[in-house]
């Protein structure tokens, strides 16, 4: 099957809030946190906030594809409607690290392509230290040999 790529005033629609500080002398952009690529974990159930900050709407999950003291970068791909400077409540339950089940975050920027939208968000409050993310079960590796069936031969 022969696929073709949509124009890209179709294929995507991106938004940014952010006002990054740059370098002078190199024209390098600086982020306030270091940011920890994520390989494999559970993802996280995500709800708009209204403009007084109460709960709107359906939750949706997301995936997180890295992380930092002062947010996230996700991708969600359900068709989710999202302004830029949004407030969103995050449902951390999936994920004992973080050691609190909900916290809120502002939309800061995204990519939403014609399948799925790619996202940043700043925590309402920095965290302390980068937790550590449960991994998903699926992406578990286990050792076959230890599994019933192949003790069973």
């Amino acid at each position: 099957m022969e696929t073709s790529p949509l124009p890209a005033t179709v294929a995507f629609e991106s938004a940014t809030l952010l006002r990054a500080e740059e370098d002078e002398a190199s024209g390098q952009e600086h982020r306030a946190f270091e940011r920890h690529a994520v390989e494999c974990c559970r993802p996280i159930a995500i709800r708009r906030l209204d403009a007084d900050r109460q709960p709107s709407g359906r939750w949706f999950l997301a995936d997180i594809l890295d992380l930092s003291e002062g947010g996230f970068c996700l991708l969600a791909s359900d068709d989710q409607s999202m302004e830029a400077g949004q407030w969103l409540q995050l449902d951390l339950r999936s994920h004992p690290g973080f050691r609190q089940i909900r916290m809120q975050a502002q939309l800061r920027w995204f990519v939403r392509a014609h399948f799925a939208l790619t996202f940043g968000v700043a925590f309402a409050a920095p965290l302390s230290e980068v937790p550590t993310l449960a991994v998903e079960r699926r992406g578990l590796r286990r050792d076959p040999n230890l599994e019933d069936w192949a003790l069973e031969e």
